[in-house]
């Protein structure tokens, strides 16, 4: 079950008073156990003996001055997921962080509540299928915020409208408004009704459920010693068996619902999280290639050269000289897997320009075990890596380094070149390897432009699908993988311009970058399916000449992810009985 709500709404709260109504028979057990505190969480209260302001724990079993979470500041900064057991029942509570963010509400922006959006979908990608939605909201709310809209709008649009069947109203504090709904319930079927959205409220089902947060509150001040007179012992008792009684009919409905699948969405990400490595392979096979180019190019020109010297003077035909002058050598991509998982900042700030070739020295992460980037316990689902302190978004999990390798690919024939004996022999042999040479050429050339097309339409299909449409700063869409890359390694390269070897790579780089917006501009407007992925990944594959490095590396991470996938299952874990 996923959870959604603003920050400041209890989301954490609640999933704590919900752990003890599931798992504990009365407020006295729970209290006797310690409470159940499936999130940490921290209060401030009124000393009964001083009448000051104390700060108490979850996680401490006494009052102490403490820092305590600021107003308006999520305490869930990472998504997570919490199991709980009820009978015989698994019950998954999929967290995620609440939206609205201070930062963004002071200049009226919501960049952060966007990318919010999407990490959603990045963590609901693990999950074959949704059993319930809940969308927890404060029961004495009297406008719905524009963050609150603007997200719930855009997480419907991208789901399948069987979802609308599976959502869950929770109102917290509900004990402000005696557990009734009357002022929040027609500001929400107002909202659901002008975005046509087809969610039943009640009494046409039983849609909405009230829960009073101050349980948990009681509880950690039982566990801090802290004294309640006869009236609040009461206060609580009464709110515990009003909330277990609505916790047991919301199970009770959960269990009545059919569960969504979350196939197609699914197939979406897996196409989109796909395009990112494929990207950065094809850049890197492409930088290869341009690199193999300027050698044929190279020998082109001393084979030319040869041949005037021998028009020159008939002697100056050598075998050996012909032997070396027409062995080929070429640079390929190959990827060595480290044995581990890290997380690592590819922000070209952290990147570095190594023997032709981009590295990422920055591990921000060793033999990091999270399945997911968001819930990687170096990273801040709002805010930047704690580690390296640059974007989150710019970190990947990577499995393998890629390097850069020589490899023979043409040998002359020796006893061919031995039965040359004179000078016309050496000539005609020259100019058939001369043509070789430029045949060779052109077929990197027209492979160029094939990976770059390619790429231009498996970009334009990100882009097409992306829940939320961002655009980079100078104005090129934020979705576009490829650019991402190239951009980057631009950046990466500009730092040592003083070398010859970097200023030639920023060129072809930026050579690249010119065919790819030529051809992106070609494909603008056609509309691309998740089929068409594997497709033109599979194009990409078949490519005579790298197509077999592509096809290796591709199916190399494939492997990976499908043993991510399987080890995820194997690690769930139950948090509270």
């Amino acid at each position: 079950m996923l959870l959604i709500g603003e920050r400041g709404v209890g989301k954490s709260t609640w999933i704590n008073a919900f752990a003890n109504y599931c798992s504990l028979d009365s407020l006295e057990k729970a209290a006797q156990a310690g409470g159940l505190f499936s999130i940490p969480c921290n209060f401030t209260i009124t000393d009964p003996l001083t009448n000051e302001k104390v700060a108490i724990s979850s996680e401490a079993e006494h009052m102490a001055p403490m820092q305590i979470t600021k107003a308006g500041e999520s305490v869930t900064q990472n998504a997570n997921e919490i199991v709980f057991q009820h009978g015989n029942t698994a019950i998954n509570l999929i967290d995620t962080p609440g939206f609205l963010d201070t930062a963004d509400a002071k200049n009226f922006s919501h960049k952060t509540d966007e990318q919010h959006v999407d990490n959603i979908f990045k963590l609901l990608s693990q999950y074959e299928e949704i059993r319930a939605i809940f969308i927890l909201m404060k029961a004495n709310v009297t406008r719905l915020s524009d963050a609150f809209q603007s997200t719930l709008t855009e997480i419907f649009k991208r789901l399948d409208a069987s979802a609308c069947n599976n959502v869950i109203f929770i109102f917290t504090y509900a004990a402000s408004t005696k557990f009734t709904t009357d002022d929040t319930k027609p500001i929400l079927q107002r909202f659901l009704e002008d975005k046509n959205l087809p969610i039943a409220l009640p009494p046409h089902k039983p849609t909405i459920y009230c829960f009073e947060n101050d349980v948990v509150k009681y509880l950690a001040e039982c566990k801090n010693n802290v004294s309640r007179d006869k009236k609040e012992v009461e206060d609580a008792q009464n709110r515990w068996r009003r909330s277990v009684t609505t916790n047991e009919r919301l199970l009770d409905y959960i269990l009545s619902l059919k569960p969504f699948s979350l196939a197609v969405m699914m197939s979406i990400n897996d196409a989109t999280s796909t395009l990112s490595e494929v990207s950065e392979v094809v850049l890197e096979t492409m930088m290869c290639i341009a690199k193999n180019v300027k050698k044929l190019e190279g020998k082109k020109k001393d084979a030319q050269k040869l041949q005037e010297d021998i028009k020159r003077d008939h002697s100056n035909f050598a075998s050996k000289k012909l032997k070396s002058l027409l062995h080929i050598t070429e640079t390929k991509l190959v990827q060595e897997p480290l044995g581990h998982r890290n997380l690592v900042c590819e922000a070209s700030c952290c990147a570095k320009a190594e023997g032709g070739h981009i590295v990422y020295p920055q591990e921000c992460h060793i033999n990091c075990d999270a399945n997911f980037l968001y819930t990687c316990i170096r990273i801040n689902f709002w805010a930047n890596c704690k580690v390296c302190g640059c974007d989150k978004n710019l970190h990947r999990f990577r499995e393998f380094c890629m390097k850069l390798v020589s490899e023979s690919v043409y040998r002359p024939d020796s006893n061919i070149i031995d039965r040359i004996v004179d000078s016309n022999d050496a000539l005609k042999y020259i100019n058939n390897e001369i043509a070789q040479f430029e045949k060779r050429i052109k077929e990197y050339e027209a492979e160029t432009q094939q990976m770059v097309e390619i790429c231009a339409k498996l970009n334009s299909f990100a882009y097409q699908h992306a829940l939320l449409k961002r655009s980079s700063a100078d104005g090129s869409s934020a979705h576009d993988e490829m650019l991402k890359w190239v951009k980057s390694r631009m950046q990466t390269y500009a730092k040592s311009l003083d070398s010859p070897d970097a200023k030639e790579k920023v060129d072809v780089l930026a050579k690249i970058k010119s065919q790819y917006e030529e051809k992106l501009s070609e494909v603008k407007g056609r509309r691309y399916s998740v089929e068409d992925v594997p497709k033109l990944v599979n194009q990409l594959c078949g490519l005579r000449i790298k197509g077999q490095e592509i096809k290796r590396i591709v199916e190399e991470n494939n492997k990976k992810k499908r043993e991510r996938v399987e080890n995820a299952k194997q690690r769930k874990n139950i948090h509270c009985q």
